[in-house]
């Protein structure tokens, strides 16, 4: 659902892309000459952490990152803010939970990291007539950019309210 958001980063900076689908990182590579894939598993921690750590030793430590790492491997999003020295937007879904609540628990993890700043993008839903629904991959692109543009703290895309009109 990222694909739009890293070729549009990969027109600026070279970007490199932490991903499990080896066919996906293939079209990502073909699609950018500035798109670095590595293949990796969030949820094997040891695997995921040694797939970073091959990334900075080649090109460095990453100086902007974008994660949307699923709820299923809670500690990948800290592991890959080790290794990032500037900007962090850490991307939350909202099928499970509603992302738009703070946690000062979890902000507080990622502010003890030297060099990083800690951003949040809420993925939340849209509201259209009677009804609502979830995000485009367009509308996930989009917002994840205009995130990275505006570099608030947090940045919803779409809205949370009211949760109850969730889909």
């Amino acid at each position: 659902m990222l694909r739009g958001a890293v070729l549009g980063l990969a027109r600026d900076v070279d970007v490199t892309v932490v991903a499990r689908g080896a066919r996906r990182l293939d079209a990502l590579r073909t699609a950018s000459a500035a798109v670095h894939p590595v293949r990796a598993d969030w949820r094997d921690a040891a695997a995921f952490a040694a797939a970073l750590d091959g990334a900075v030793s080649a090109r460095g430590p990453f100086s902007l990152a974008v994660a949307w790492i699923h709820s299923d491997a809670p500690d990948a999003p800290l592991e890959a803010a080790r290794r990032v020295r500037g900007p962090f937007f850490h991307v939350l879904g909202s099928a499970a939970a509603d992302p738009s609540a703070p946690d000062p628990g979890r902000r507080a993890l990622f502010e003890g990291i030297p060099g990083l700043t800690y951003h949040e993008v809420i993925l939340g839903f849209v509201v259209e007539g009677s009804g609502s629904r979830w995000l485009t991959d367009a509308e996930i692109t989009r917002g994840v950019l205009e995130s990275v543009a505006a570099a608030r703290p947090r940045f919803v895309v779409g809205t949370v309210e009211p949760w109850s009109a969730r889909p």
